[in-house]
């Protein structure tokens, strides 16, 4: 039997609770799914909002398909969920999402993702065809109190196939535990399609379904008509862009940066509304630094694709959140949009750095690496040539 590993090296078995709706002991002697003929998982499964007791299970098929997943504490998986609304179970849909609760904090937890084709969906004839499933899956939770945290940052990719290819090789040298994919991964959103083969396959391929990725918006991620569809494809806590996580020593602040033009520009044709947007996000953001979960943390990292710097000039609706986040406790803000690699010390108005990954052709970009324990957050900011163009420690100020 195959099982995906997360490969971290202190996982080990143990047991898993379950109080998730609709689960089920799976039937002794039930039969297999019929081979895939036709029906292909084209993305996924990929892992999102990942928490001490929860994951949510995604992936996309090419043909309209009703879903489970199977899981459990060992590849047995004796237990199985499907996602239902209102009375009607999900069906007939391309993009399937599962939540699985009361796992066990540090704890692996093994699943299969499986859909079913809907070859007819008729109010009174429903006809099935072929069903897909992934392998077993290997991933575990983290602790709420885990000492350690591995994570790496990719940004401004732009659909490039070969810099996905090499920022996951640099990124695969050491072992990780989340992905931040920090916007601009593609260069608009016109359609399906496209966002699944361009960004949403390469990214999420590498990650074997057992380490999750953080989602955070681009500029040009809002861009395209198919844009307004994109928060179907994430599980993003509290159903926005920006929201707030804890993993292990770090306390994560995930902001959207909106556009990089105001409202009015001709870009935009008057179908754009940032500015209320991101006021209202800064006043979200002056309440996050208050929390115990912001103010308790060793390390506070903020993630953003538009860098939050003061004193640009012009029209900046950003500024409110710089505001908000200068003098809250920020260790680090993660950023791209500008194709450039650098570092930007602390400066007036703003006194906490920021780390600006680089572009979208290969040898442009880069790929940011951050380990943090309850002491030190060490940060490096790696080329796909393996140049280090960063290496910054940074000293807990909660011992």
């Amino acid at each position: 039997m195959s099982v995906i590993s997360n490969r971290r090296a202190f996982l080990k078995a143990a047991g898993l609770t379950t109080a998730a709706a609709f689960a089920r002991p799976a039937l002794a002697g039930e039969a297999p799914p019929e081979p895939a003929a036709g029906t292909r998982i084209v993305a996924g499964p990929y892992l999102q909002n990942v928490t001490p007791d929860g994951a949510t299970v995604m992936w996309i098929t090419d043909k309209p398909c009703v879903s489970w997943v199977d899981y459990g504490a060992s590849p047995d998986m004796r237990h199985r969920l499907q996602d239902s609304h209102d009375g009607l179970i999900d069906a007939y849909e391309t993009v399937h999402r599962i939540r699985i609760t009361g796992l066990t904090p540090g704890q692996p937890c093994y699943y299969r993702a499986t859909s079913r084709e809907i070859t007819l969906f008729n109010p009174y004839q429903v006809d099935f065809g072929a069903s897909v499933q992934s392998e077993i899956i290997e991933f575990t939770p983290p602790r709420a109190d885990a000492a350690e945290v591995d994570f790496v940052v990719f940004n401004d990719v732009h659909q490039n196939p070969e810099t996905w290819k090499r920022i996951h090789a640099v990124a695969a040298q050491e072992p990780f535990d989340l992905l931040v994919a920090n916007g601009d991964l593609i260069g608009h959103i016109h359609e399906h399609d496209p966002l699944v083969q361009l960004f949403l396959e390469p990214c999420t391929t590498p990650l074997g379904g057992a380490r999750p990725f953080v989602f955070v918006r681009g500029n040009h991620e809002a861009r395209g008509k198919f844009a307004r569809h994109l928060p179907d494809y994430f599980d993003l806590p509290n159903g926005g862009y920006y929201h707030a996580f804890t993993w292990g020593p770090v306390h994560f602040l995930v902001l959207d940066g909106g556009e990089d033009k105001s409202d009015e520009s001709n870009e935009y044709f008057g179908l754009v509304n940032f500015e209320p947007y991101l006021r209202k996000q800064a006043e979200w953001v002056a309440e996050q630094v208050k929390t115990e979960a912001f103010q308790k943390a060793p390390f506070r990292v903020v993630l953003c694709h538009i860098p939050l710097r003061a004193g640009e000039g012009g029209i900046d609706y950003r500024a409110p959140i710089v505001a908000a986040l200068n003098g809250a406790g920020v260790d680090l803000s993660i950023s791209g949009h500008t194709h450039t690699p650098a570092y930007l010390e602390p400066e007036a108005g703003r006194d906490y750095p920021i780390v600006i990954g680089g572009g979208n052709e290969p040898e442009q970009a880069t790929v940011i690496r951050i380990n943090a324990d309850r002491d030190t957050m060490h940060m490096r900011m790696l080329k796909t040539d393996g140049t280090v163009l960063e290496d910054r420690k940074y000293a807990s100020r909660k011992k």
